[in-house]
């Protein structure tokens, strides 16, 4: 792969994670606000039930985008066995967390019927 090509998409795969970090990092905090302007107004119960889909949702874009961030950069910067390596394990790390965090929000996990 032409070495420029190469830095391009390991600029990219940096703006990703960042975008990633930003993603979750955004969420916690509307989710927080929505969360005591819920609380204020309404029951504590029903707003931290939404507190937890909303995070578990910033959470699991986050994620997507750290995932996608994590492959490009293992495929255009480091296209070695131990980087294929590194890419399997975050992956497999990453997909166990988005499953425990639609479990936490839902009650079920992905694959079963609602």
């Amino acid at each position: 792969m032409p070495e420029q090509i190469s830095q391009a998409l390991g600029l990219l795969a940096d703006l990703l994670e960042i975008a990633g970090a930003a993603a979750i990092l955004a969420g916690f905090i509307i989710s927080t606000i929505r969360c005591f302007e819920e609380m204020w107004k309404q029951d504590v119960l029903p707003a931290i039930r939404k507190y937890r889909k909303s995070l578990g949702r910033s959470i699991l874009i986050g994620l997507e985008i750290l995932v996608a961030a994590t492959i490009i950069k293992t495929i255009s910067v480091d296209p070695t066995f131990t980087g294929m390596a590194f890419l399997t394990i975050m992956v497999l790390i990453r997909t166990i967390l988005s499953w425990t965090t639609v479990l936490e929000m839902t009650g079920r996990w992905p694959w079963q019927k609602t």
